[in-house]
């Protein structure tokens, strides 16, 4: 059959050739470049909540701040989502007032020096005190056992 239908044999060698050709192209165009500060997993709804929850109460522990050190009172203004947050990390509802104190300290700390405009810097501290929640949750676990 090679030599009775040569110009089709050769239409479909010419074809697969463009195939493969096209196929190396796609493939080359399906090449990703992750940036290495993007995460490369998707966190858990709960996760996700708590860090939000944790940068919008950091970004108002630094406009609290800022205003009481100007002099002003913001008691009444004070978001406090310390026991929502600590639920969703698996807390139990009675937190110690240690807890408390540590909790609002280390706030105070990620917010010193720290612009509220730059959301990407005050997601990293959000990020940053859900770890020190979940290792303060995992050693007091641990005491437990």
């Amino acid at each position: 059959m090679r030599g009775f239908f040569p110009r089709i044999e050769t239409y479909i060698l010419d074809c697969k050739d463009l195939i493969k050709k096209d196929q190396n192209k796609y493939y080359k165009a399906m090449k990703i470049k992750i940036p290495k500060n993007q995460l490369l997993v998707n966190l858990p709804p709960k996760v996700e909540l708590a860090i939000f929850l944790i940068r919008l109460e950091l970004k108002n522990v630094k406009f609290t701040n800022d205003l009481n050190n100007k002099g002003i009172d913001t008691y009444a203004g004070f978001l406090d989502f310390s026991a929502l947050i600590s639920a969703l990390i698996g807390f139990d509802n009675n937190l110690s007032d240690e807890f408390k104190e540590w909790y609002f300290d280390r706030q105070t700390q990620l917010v010193e020096n720290v612009d509220p405009e730059n959301e990407k810097e005050l997601l990293k501290r959000a990020f940053k005190f859900y770890v020190d929640l979940v290792v303060k949750k995992r050693g007091a676990d641990a005491k437990v056992k």
